[in-house]
């Protein structure tokens, strides 16, 4: 079919099939994610294809990909951060990531029944827990032995909660889903604002401070996405089940009234000085709509919100496919607007939650 008759979805999953994006950890999750979300043979081929690479390439300690990463080059935004921000970032090898990848290794479980899937889930599930500890019992986003602090940052709750949920789904594991919902509720008593209900960036455990502490979009967005995750899988008797209800909830309630009259989301989502952004916008109408179809959020106040966001980004989506406006990585006030893998995963992510 020509390139002008695809729809941008189309577009945009071809596109992501073309990216070199084998070992590129949290990045290539996502990217599967939506991939397998798209769901047309192709796209699941590629998708397989890159968890096949994660599994093969699972290092000893059970992260995959090539276990921990130094974080792609990043963006230069114009502007020194703190001490403890350069130092997570450009120093420290992500402790955490790679099990963002786990989520398509249990989807290739669950399709093939083939205990080499889960086997590497094991081991990816077992990495997570062997880490050292913030006092509380958050997992740092780096390795605190490498960076000489411990850092909570919001990226990591969907990159080990949902995962986390999958496994303890697929390997009728109790405690995986305790640690699920722990992790959510820590990371949200550490990084949550108590006047306004979103999420901030980063906190370091000492001195207790917040070196990156903008309302960031997609920092909201990987907040909002992981609790529909966790949700989803989670026993409906769990203990702590009304605890991350009521989270995702007012956290929902706290995102829609900050909704642009375009559709779009603010890179700072409370700052309407900031650009208009991709990413964040589809994993906000992402968990609107997965919150509707569970049942937690209504459809008369969530369903137009979700699908107006989605409408925003479809009109960015470029010739080639390329999902524009998304936020340079690491994110933060004052990143570049680009494209990128994660932006691909997401469009496609909420545009099969909206179909």
């Amino acid at each position: 079919m020509p390139a002008d008759e695809l729809t941008p979805v189309q577009r945009a999953a071809s596109y992501l099939r073309s990216l070199d994006i084998d070992g590129q950890s949290w990045i290539t999750g996502v990217a599967i994610n939506g991939l397998l979300a798209e769901g047309g043979d192709e796209s699941v081929e590629r998708a397989k294809h890159l968890v096949d690479t994660a599994v093969a390439t699972q290092n000893d300690a059970g992260q995959l990909s090539y276990g921990p990463s130094y974080p792609i080059e990043v963006f230069s935004h114009g502007r020194e951060y703190e001490a403890s921000w350069e130092l997570t970032v450009k120093k420290c090898m992500n402790t955490n990531n790679s099990t963002a990848i786990g989520h398509g290794v249990l989807d290739f479980y669950d399709r093939t029944g083939e205990d080499r899937y889960l086997d590497a889930a094991e081991r990816a599930y077992e990495s997570l827990l062997s880490f050292e500890r913030t006092e509380d019992g958050g997992i740092p986003h780096h390795d605190p032995e490498l960076a000489g602090i411990k850092s909570l940052w919001i990226d990591s709750v969907y990159m080990m909660c949902p995962f986390l949920a999958r496994y303890g789904a697929a390997g009728g594991d109790a405690d995986a889903f305790d640690e699920a919902v722990e992790q959510i509720l820590i990371h949200a008593a550490h990084l949550r604002d108590g006047h306004t209900g979103l999420f901030r960036h980063i906190w370091v455990e000492q001195p207790n401070h917040y070196p990156q502490g903008a309302f960031w979009a997609r920092g909201n967005g990987w907040a909002a996405a992981a609790s529909a995750d966790v949700l989803e899988r989670l026993p409906e008797d769990h203990p702590k089940r009304d605890d991350l209800l009521d989270l995702f909830r007012s956290h929902c309630e706290a995102l829609r009234p900050l909704q642009d009259g375009s559709g779009f989301w603010h890179n700072l989502v409370d700052d309407p000085h900031t650009p208009l952004e991709s990413s964040g916008t589809l994993m906000f109408a992402y968990a609107f709509a997965r919150g509707i179809d569970l049942g937690i959020l209504t459809e008369e106040t969530y369903r137009q919100p979700a699908e107006d966001g989605l409408a925003a980004v479809s009109r960015v989506v470029g010739e080639e496919g390329t999902v524009n406006r998304v936020a340079g990585p690491p994110g933060g006030p004052e990143a570049p607007l680009t494209d990128t893998p994660y932006g691909q995963g997401w469009f496609l992510m909420a545009a099969a939650a909206l179909d």
